[in-house]
């Protein structure tokens, strides 16, 4: 299993179940608009803040324990321990864990301190506890997503945590809004149910995957598997920080009707961040499975696999948003179209997310090789270079200023990750990825054309888009991404 036709079969067999993953992950972004366009600008703002504390708050919880099991979980298959030693000890207090924080928050809610923020201060007690009550069931799919990883079945996390759940929760929102239910509650009881019915899929999946699983057990975290989440929990808090600050301080500083309008920009935009760190689970174990020999031999060719599938979907998805950024924002309705030029606040984060897909890759590499302080310290910096750039960029040039912090806090990152790569001796790219280079800058100069010099017509755009997806398709085949063995390049 060590050998690079094993990691070869992986990573397309995963590259197949990302493509999949992918077209189904569009209809949850496309609900989450029209939730826009039903609740309204100022309720689908608070929706989306306060969905994104929940998640951060589970990801607390969890305390890098999901992704210790994605390494833990093959180890017990190699050391001779049960195959599931360390999935029911990690539930256990990452559930203490999350239980504690929505109890705090309950606590809060009753004595009416969510006032204290100006972006929650709209909602209720029973409002923010029912957000509150996401916490724990969400932090469980977590570590049955990561149990699921490290056992080499990532399908189930792009299927459940990344579409069921994300897919029932504005269907169940909605259902409960033509039912007369109150817009305010819809929502959160959608989150919450969708969370729930993502549990019990689970809990039938983990029991086929893990046949002797003891679901009941005193025994505690193994060590080991608990001094190698924990940098990496911290690493994960920080990034979920990270991820999350420009629509925090969007909401602090514009409030909740500029965060709606921005919140429909990253939603659709975030389809390119999506599929990239999709590929972190699947790279991530086949780094961290090669010898310091298979390093210096097949480390390149794998990860230059994994970089050319990411760019060209991604190249797929942000044509279509550079070329009809109206006619995307449309779908959330009139209002989400504003003064501030879409074209400029879309193309800005795209352009963004396509150097992290290419360069960004790096981050799976440095933590394959156990490298995580370096990852945490960067993620440290990186917080703070993003909240300084928002706090100065937000005021001056809008939502179009949060876009522009965002993409400057990837650039800081991708370089700093691929100098520490150089340093280490590792320079991952085969010369093949000059195309999707070239790719690249022709996007941005399709976003410059289209923003600057002249607006061309509906017709024109739809016939340049389907000659650009053909183009990419020749580029696919040209690169032999389908073959059945990963091309070597000579040093």
């Amino acid at each position: 299993m060590d050998s690079i036709q094993a990691d070869k079969k992986y990573l397309q067999k995963s590259t197949l179940i990302t493509l999949v993953g992918t077209g189904l992950k569009v209809i949850a972004p496309v609900l989450t608009i029209v939730i826009a366009r039903v609740f309204g600008k100022e309720i689908f703002g608070i929706y989306v803040s306060t969905q994104l504390l929940v998640l951060t708050l589970a990801r607390v919880s969890v305390i890098g324990l999901d992704k210790g099991l994605l390494r833990h979980l093959p180890q017990n298959k190699v050391c001779g321990r049960p195959a599931h030693e360390g999935i029911i000890e990690s539930l256990r207090l990452a559930f203490v864990i999350a239980l504690v924080i929505s109890s705090i928050i309950w606590v809060g809610a009753y004595f009416g301190l969510q006032s204290i923020s100006t972006g929650l201060a709209m909602l209720s007690s029973i409002e923010i506890s029912l957000y509150a009550l996401s916490i724990v069931p969400y932090t469980i799919l977590l570590l049955f997503a990561g149990a699921s990883d490290g056992n080499r079945h990532p399908q189930y996390k792009i299927f459940i945590n990344e579409f069921v759940v994300m897919t029932l929760a504005p269907v169940i929102a909605l259902s409960l809004h033509y039912t007369g239910f109150d817009d305010k509650l819809a929502l959160p009881v959608g989150f919450f149910a969708s969370n729930m019915l993502g549990i019990f899929v689970y809990i039938f999946l983990i029991n086929k995957q893990f046949p002797e699983i003891e679901w009941f057990t005193n025994k505690f975290v193994p060590k080991e598997l608990l001094n190698f989440s924990i940098p990496i929990g911290f690493t994960e808090i920080i990034a979920s920080f990270l991820l999350r600050v420009d629509m925090w301080m969007v909401l602090a500083l514009l409030g909740p009707e500029a965060v709606g309008i921005y919140a429909v920009m990253v939603t659709v935009s975030n389809g390119l961040k999506t599929i990239r760190s999709s590929y972190d689970p699947i790279l991530q174990p086949v780094v961290a499975g090669m010898s310091r020999e298979r390093l210096k031999t097949d480390l390149k060719p794998v990860f230059s696999y994994c970089v050319s599938m990411v760019t060209i979907i991604q190249l797929a998805i942000g044509f279509f948003i550079v070329l009809f950024p109206e006619q995307t924002m449309m779908i959330a309705g009139k209002s989400f179209i504003t003064k501030e030029n879409p074209v400029a606040v879309f193309g800005i984060l795209i352009i963004g997310n396509l150097i992290n897909g290419f360069f960004g890759l790096s981050g799976a590499v440095v933590t394959g090789l156990g490298k995580s302080k370096f990852m945490l310290m960067m993620n440290i910096v990186s917080l703070v270079f993003a909240v300084t750039m928002n706090r100065i960029c937000i005021p001056i040039f809008g939502i179009a200023g949060a876009a522009l912090s965002c993409m400057s806090y990837q650039v800081l990152q991708c370089i700093w990750m691929n100098a520490y790569l150089r340093r280490m001796g590792y320079w991952p790219y085969q010369k093949s990825l000059i195309i999707q280079g070239i790719w690249i800058v022709s996007l941005v100069t399709v976003y410059i054309v289209l923003n600057t010099v002249f607006s061309a017509t509906l017709l024109s755009k739809g016939v340049f888009y389907g000659v650009v997806i053909l183009l990419l398709l020749l580029t696919f085949w040209k690169q032999g991404l389908a073959k059945k063995n990963l091309s070597s390049e000579k040093n």
